[in-house]
């Protein structure tokens, strides 16, 4: 049976922790991941074919959930906001769980990860070695005949450049709307996440579903 892994990479930097409505950025994070986990445990095709896991970052990065397959007793995790922004440490340690989990699943399709962030990296360990080697062996995390995919979702003061580099395929990377508030963009990658799933679940390939009123961020407008 063809298996779906599915990761999310939260942004739990200290600007994670400014006003998103009535509710900072993080808590709106921490609701929506809970919210999409318990939307796509109520569908059978998903809790068979595909396997989700939860890491965030800031100046490090952390497996908050191990890739698993999803039911209603699956708990959400709780991100807290601080630190600065390495993506070098975001996509070690993806890259890491990524390598130990595919050997344990039966025909695994290319892992889809889903990238939120809301600003650009500062972190020293970033500004001293960057982070392309990090983002390069990533890519290559899956084994032979496999390739991870890397679907960015930026909002806020996130660098556009970067957004469209970090993204696997140059038709799959994207910014909340013009006008979107901080809840209005997270909601957008909830909805960029849940799509993307149930499709490639339904078809059978992986499959990248846009979020309504997001924008596509092409290469050769940056």
């Amino acid at each position: 049976m063809t298996v779906f892994p599915i990761y999310v990479l939260a942004d739990r930097s200290a600007s994670m922790a400014t006003m998103a409505g009535t509710v900072t950025a993080i808590d709106a994070v921490n609701t929506v991941i809970r919210e999409l986990i318990d939307e796509l445990s109520r569908d059978p095709t998903v809790q068979k074919r595909a396997r989700l896991g939860v890491i965030s970052f800031s100046e490090d990065a952390s497996v908050e959930l191990p890739l698993t397959r999803l039911t209603s007793a699956t708990v959400s995790p709780t991100l807290l906001a601080s630190g600065g922004t390495s993506f070098a440490a975001a996509f070690e340690t993806t890259a890491r769980a990524v390598a130990a989990d595919l050997p344990a699943l039966e025909a695994p399709q290319n892992p889809m990860v889903f990238m939120l962030t809301d600003g650009r990296t500062n972190a020293s360990r970033d500004s001293r070695r960057g982070w392309r080697a990090e983002h390069r062996a990533l890519l290559e995390a899956a084994g032979p005949g496999l390739r991870v995919q890397v679907i960015p979702f930026g909002f806020g003061k996130v660098d556009a450049a970067a957004l469209a580099e970090i993204a696997s395929d140059p038709t799959a990377a994207y910014l909340a709307g013009q006008n979107d508030t901080p809840a209005e963009a997270i909601e957008r990658f909830a909805e960029l996440i849940f799509g993307s799933v149930t499709s490639s679940v339904a078809y059978g390939e992986p499959l990248t579903v846009p979020p309504p009123g997001s924008r596509v961020l092409p290469f050769d407008e940056i």
